[in-house]
C-alpha cells in the first residue's frame, strides 16, 4: 500500500510540475539590477528557468520511489545549477530564498493532493518527512557545489591577477625587474613568491630590481611576504634590490624587526638600476 500510494504522489508531482514552476515564475518581483530570478528578465532566461524547475521537481519527486534515482538526479542537476548561478554571479542567499520561497508552493499542491485523497495521518507524516529530506539534501549539495565552484573561480582570477601584476621583466641576460602593481591582499601575496621564484629559474636571473612603487597599500601581512620572497631568492642565488620604499613601509618594516641593511633598497627603480651597473637609458626612453 505504501508503494501505491508514493507512486500515486509521484505521478502527481510529474503530472503537475509545469503548474508549479509557474506559480513560482508569477512570485517574482521586477528588479533595477539584473537578476536571473527577475520578473523582468529575458524570455530566454525565464524559459531556462522553467525547464531547470521543471528537472528540480522530476529529481526530487524520485525521493518518493527510488533513493538511487533520486541521488544521481540531484547530483546532476546540482552541478549543472551551481556552474550557472556562480557564472552569472547570482548569490547564495537569492539561491536558497528561491528553494523556500518554491518549498511553500510545492507543498500547497502536495496539500491539495492529500485533501483529494483522504490521505491518512501516518502516511502524510512519511510523505512529509521524506519530501523535506529530500528538499534539504538538494539545498545542502547545491550549496557544497556553489561553494567549491566559487572557490575555484575566485582561485582562477587571483591567478590571473597574480599573472598581470607580477611579471618578472628580463632586460639583460641576468637580470629582471619585477614591478608590483595595484592593491594587494594577504591571497595574492602567498602566490607572489612561488610565481617570482619560478620565473627567475625560467629566465636565469641572478639580479632582481622589485619596485613597489606601483603598490597602492602595504600591510604587515604583505611587507612580511615581500620580505620572505627576498629571503627565498636569495636561497635560490638571486640578488634582490627593493625600490620604490614608502614611509609607511619603512614603519612597518621596523615593525616587524627587519634591518633594511640586509636588503639593497632604492627610493626609485632608476636610482636602482643605475647604482647597480645598468643603463637607465635604454628602459626610460
Amino acid at each position: 500500500m505504501q508503494e501505491k500510494n508514493n507512486r500515486l504522489l509521484f505521478q502527481y508531482i510529474i503530472d503537475n510540475d509545469h503548474k508549479m514552476t509557474d506559480a513560482w515564475l508569477d512570485c517574482r518581483k521586477h528588479c533595477a539590477g539584473f537578476s536571473v530570478y527577475a520578473k523582468n528578465t529575458s524570455s530566454e532566461i525565464e524559459s531556462k528557468l522553467r525547464s531547470q524547475n521543471s528537472e528540480f521537481i522530476e529529481s526530487l519527486a524520485y525521493v518518493l520511489i527510488c533513493k538511487d534515482n533520486f541521488s544521481e538526479r540531484v547530483d546532476r542537476w546540482a552541478e549543472k545549477i551551481a556552474h550557472e548561478r556562480v557564472e552569472l554571479g547570482t548569490s547564495i542567499n537569492e539561491i536558497v530564498q528561491q528553494f523556500g520561497i518554491f518549498r511553500k508552493i510545492f507543498w500547497s499542491f502536495i496539500e491539495k493532493f492529500i485533501h483529494e485523497n483522504h490521505t491518512e495521518v501516518p502516511q502524510i507524516l512519511e510523505w512529509s518527512r521524506e519530501l523535506n529530506s529530500g528538499f534539504d539534501t538538494v539545498i545542502e549539495k547545491f550549496t557544497e557545489l556553489y561553494h567549491a565552484k566559487t572557490k575555484d573561480s575566485l582561485s582562477k582570477q587571483e591567478n590571473l591577477i597574480k599573472a598581470i601584476i607580477s611579471p618578472v621583466i628580463p632586460v639583460t641576460e641576468s637580470a629582471a625587474i619585477f614591478p608590483l602593481l595595484g592593491n594587494l591582499n594577504i591571497t595574492i601575496g602567498e602566490g607572489l613568491a612561488d610565481s617570482v621564484l619560478e620565473q627567475c629559474t625560467k629566465y636565469n636571473i641572478t639580479k632582481l630590481f622589485i619596485d613597489i612603487s606601483g603598490v597602492g597599500i602595504i600591510d604587515t601581512m604583505i611587507a612580511n611576504q615581500i620580505f620572505q620572497m627576498i629571503s627565498s631568492l636569495k636561497l635560490i642565488g638571486v640578488e634582490a634590490f627593493l625600490s620604490g620604499i614608502r614611509p609607511e613601509l619603512a614603519m612597518t618594516a621596523v615593525h616587524l624587526g627587519i634591518d633594511f641593511k640586509e636588503y639593497p633598497s632604492y627610493s626609485s627603480l632608476k636610482q636602482a638600476l643605475k647604482e647597480n651597473g645598468l643603463h637607465v637609458e635604454s628602459f626610460f626612453h
